[in-house]
């Protein structure tokens, strides 16, 4: 049997990789339509929303996409704004 820590860490990667995959669709989205910069507007509300409600995207950590995105975006020469 697997012990509870393995759940953890199997969920811990698949959102990992989840994250890395959303954001390179959006840098991907970016680069075919020739976006020169990108607008992440804040999701504080949402963050919040999803804390309280505890079977609602309670693991993924919005500041590791963003931190994703501001990265790829970086890399491909898009800039980057967060509001």
């Amino acid at each position: 049997m697997k012990s509870v820590e393995d759940y953890r860490h199997m969920e811990r990667r698949y959102v990992e990789q989840k994250l890395h995959v959303y954001s390179k669709m959006l840098i991907d989205f970016c680069l075919k339509n020739q976006a020169a910069t990108l607008l992440l507007v804040n999701q504080q509300e949402k963050e919040e929303i999803a804390r309280e409600d505890h079977h609602l995207l309670q693991n993924w950590s919005y500041y590791s996409l963003k931190a994703k995105i501001s990265y790829k975006a970086a890399k491909a020469g898009i800039q980057v704004i967060v509001e």
